[in-house]
Parts: structure tokens; C-alpha cells; sequence
């Protein structure tokens, strides 16, 4: 139970997927982020078990690839913060704008520094009984399936809140709203 209330938390507290689900499910609606959504489970699944798996303590020991996991993350996530704010406008249909596809939300797990922060946490601070195989499919199993309810939430508000943001005025407070939050989260990156 520890460990569930310490992912749960983790996971529902706003991150870089926590906004950009949001921001999806503003723009395109819960169907159409389906994709994006399952992406991000199964990625998590896959950095926890990873996590599980020692790969902390590779990374401990070479602080380059620290460095390098933290420049990568801040720069992605400043770039996607720009575009929230440069492409501030409610979209329409002849937009290229699309939500992410499944391959790009898998990927962005791993240079997703709150998340390495949260499976590498949890791995080094609790222990489970049994075998690497049994650790490494239940944290894939816990931290996906919790991460599907997180995600699933922020993405139905998206979607709910969609309908009052008709207005431009208030789509672009939105918008820079949510590119101002990630801004912040690549920032604590920074200074960690």
C-alpha cells in the first residue's frame, strides 16, 4: 500500500504528461488521444521496469548521462512548451496539429525526468520479496495501470473544460497557462 499511495501521487501531481494529455484533450478530445494516452501507460510500464531493474545505478555512476537525460529533457519540454504558446489559437480543421502518436508518447517516457525521478525512487526505496522477474513485471503492472487512471482523468478534464475555452480569449489564457507549467517543470529540472 506504500508504494501504491507513493506512485499514485507521484503520478497524479502536474508533469509533462499530466499537461500535455490535458492540453490534448482540449484540442482533440478523449478519442482521438486514445493513442497518446496508451503510449504514456506503456511507457511508464516500461521505465519502471527498467527502474526495477537497476538501471539507477548505471546512471548514478556516470553522471554524463545524468547530464545528458536532464539538457535532452529541458530542451524537449521547452520546445513544447513554446508551441503552446506559438500556436495559441483554437484549431482548425485544415491545422496539422495532431495529438501524439503511440510510438511518440512511449518514447517521450524516457526523457521524461519526473518519471525517471519517480521509478527510480520507488525502486530504491521499496523493497519487494521475490525474484527481479516478479519486481520487474509488478512495477510494469502497478505504475501502468495506476498511470491508465491518472492519465484517464486529466484527459476527461481536458476534454470537459474544452467546452468553456470557445472563446480566444480565454483559449489563450489557457494555453499560456499550460505552456507556463511546463516551463516551470523543465525548470525544476534545472535547478534539481
Amino acid at each position: 500500500m506504500p508504494l501504491f499511495i507513493f506512485v499514485f501521487i507521484g503520478l497524479f501531481s502536474p508533469g509533462p504528461n499530466i499537461i500535455l494529455l490535458t492540453v490534448s484533450g482540449v484540442k482533440f478530445g478523449i478519442k482521438d488521444t486514445y493513442p497518446h494516452l496508451f503510449g504514456v501507460v506503456i511507457g511508464t510500464g516500461c521505465l519502471a521496469a527498467l527502474a526495477s531493474l537497476g538501471v539507477n545505478t548505471i546512471i548514478l555512476k556516470a553522471p554524463i548521462l545524468a547530464s545528458l537525460l536532464k539538457i535532452i529533457s529541458v530542451s524537449w519540454i521547452t520546445y513544447l512548451a513554446l508551441q503552446l504558446i506559438v500556436k495559441d489559437k483554437i484549431e482548425n480543421e485544415e491545422s496539422k496539429s495532431r495529438p501524439f502518436k503511440f510510438s511518440e508518447a512511449i518514447l517521450f517516457q524516457f526523457i521524461n525526468p519526473k518519471l525517471w525521478a519517480l521509478t527510480l525512487s520507488a525502486s530504491a526505496g521499496f523493497n519487494l520479496d521475490g525474484s527481479i522477474f516478479f519486481k520487474t513485471v509488478y512495477f510494469f503492472i502497478l505504475f501502468s495501470a495506476v498511470n491508465f487512471i491518472v492519465c484517464s482523468f486529466w484527459l476527461a478534464f481536458g476534454s470537459y473544460v474544452s467546452k468553456f475555452l470557445k472563446k480566444r480569449v480565454i483559449w489563450r489564457c489557457f494555453m499560456f497557462l499550460m505552456a507556463v507549467f511546463l516551463l516551470l517543470s523543465a525548470y525544476l529540472i534545472l535547478i534539481q
